[in-house]
């Protein structure tokens, strides 16, 4: 039995790709199937495989599922669509060169270009459908969203927790040592303050004598 070798090719970028022998009497959807392993993609979605010209213009559809409602108002329906399961590789290969592109995931649309690239003979050694050559990383299936950041609760503040008044300002603002030597200083302060007023109440009670004095020795002249 005449065994298919295919390069399916990622269509953003060429360079990645896989090699896949398969046999000529099996279905599109073990061809699907394959492809989706060797990729290590998911095999939950919706895929199809399109006839392809040498431009890569999409032909009849070979789908994995029945259109539905949903499913039939993004395909063309002016094309032939079949079933994978139904439909043997056999019966649609007609150039040596022959071209399908295939859509895996239509809400994501990852598109693959797919092209045969011989005929080989049977191995009764090896089980088809095969991965025969892997090059390049495929990349991720699906693709992380961005995370806001985290604020822990040492970054954020409580009605309860903001400063009020001057006092929690002022504590807040020092360490322990600091609290304590400024009290000192301002303890200093206020009895520099006291002793001041003390002697200006001396100076004028002082004064006020001594010019009483003064002004009787006057008097005894």
């Amino acid at each position: 039995m005449a065994v298919y070798r295919f390069r399916v090719s990622f269509e953003d970028n060429e360079d990645i790709y896989r090699e896949i022998e398969i046999k000529s009497a099996q279905t599109f959807e073990d061809f699907h199937n394959t492809i989706v392993q060797s990729i290590n993609f998911d095999n939950v979605h919706d895929a199809s495989f399109f006839s392809s010209d040498y431009l890569w213009r999409k032909g009849d559809e070979i789908t994995l599922k029945p259109a539905n409602n949903d499913s039939s108002k993004h395909r063309n329906t002016e094309v032939a669509t079949r079933l994978m399961n139904k439909c043997k590789m056999a019966s649609l290969i007609e150039d040596p060169h022959q071209k399908f592109v295939y859509v895996y995931d239509p809400k994501a649309s990852w598109t693959f270009l797919v092209e045969l690239l011989k005929i080989v003979p049977d191995d009764i050694k090896i089980t088809y459908p095969i991965c025969a050559k892997t090059v390049g990383e495929a990349p991720k299936q699906y693709k992380t969203s961005n995370i806001a950041p985290v604020i822990s609760d040492e970054d954020e503040f409580d009605d309860d927790d903001e400063p009020h008044g001057d006092d929690e300002a002022y504590v807040n603002a020092h360490s322990d040592d600091e609290v304590a030597v400024l009290e000192g200083e301002e303890g200093e302060d206020e009895l520099a303050g006291e002793t001041e007023e003390e002697n200006a109440d001396e100076d004028d009670e002082f004064g006020g004598d001594h010019e009483d004095q003064t002004e009787g020795l006057h008097d005894e002249d």
